[in-house]
């Protein structure tokens, strides 16, 4: 008797425990709790800054909050290492598309004599960021690693710090504008 109680408690915690797909209704869902918990993020730096934050900044942080948020709730569905992995990849792929949005902005605000020295230097982040890449790979191989289902997470984080770190960078460009 104490073997099957044992058993079926075992049981009852692998199946409470057990990590869930994320669906397409389940994206839906949490882009829609995302959204209201940022739109409240919003309001919340309009307020409390009286609106003294420049509405640049303001987006600027209501956009960062949005893509970490959706990704940390993607990670409390699928806590399992290839959720995690998937969640990650994918917050690399949001901040790219926040780096091109504020890459795009800092391009029209410079003049266009101007413009081909930013051109170039991401050009060359490019350049780094791919070479960075292959280094990331390297060093988390079983030789050098010591391997484990760990180094997807490990490596996946690495590479989108990098964009996250380039696009802090062109935020910082824009916050020398004076407008």
């Amino acid at each position: 008797m104490k073997n099957r109680l044992l058993l079926l408690l075992l049981l009852s915690v692998t199946l409470a425990n057990a990590q869930s797909e994320i669906t397409n209704a389940k994206r839906i869902e949490i882009k829609a709790q995302v959204e209201k918990e940022t739109n409240k993020l919003k309001d919340s730096l309009t307020k409390t800054n009286n609106g003294s934050d420049i509405p640049l900044d303001i987006e600027f942080k209501t956009d960062v909050y949005r893509v970490e948020k959706l990704a940390d709730k993607k990670v409390g569905i699928d806590d399992s290492t290839s959720g995690m992995t998937t969640a990650i990849v994918e917050l690399n792929n949001d901040y790219d598309k926040l780096l091109n949005k504020y890459y795009a902005i800092l391009m029209k605000k410079l003049q266009p004599k101007d413009q081909e020295k930013l051109k170039i230097a991401q050009r060359n982040w490019v350049k780094f960021r791919d070479s960075e890449i292959q280094l990331i790979a390297t060093v988390s191989k079983n030789e050098y690693s010591g391997g484990g289902t760990i180094q997807s997470n490990i490596m996946a984080g690495r590479i989108s710090d990098l964009t996250k770190n380039r696009l802090y960078v062109i935020k910082e460009h824009l916050d020398q504008f004076i407008d």
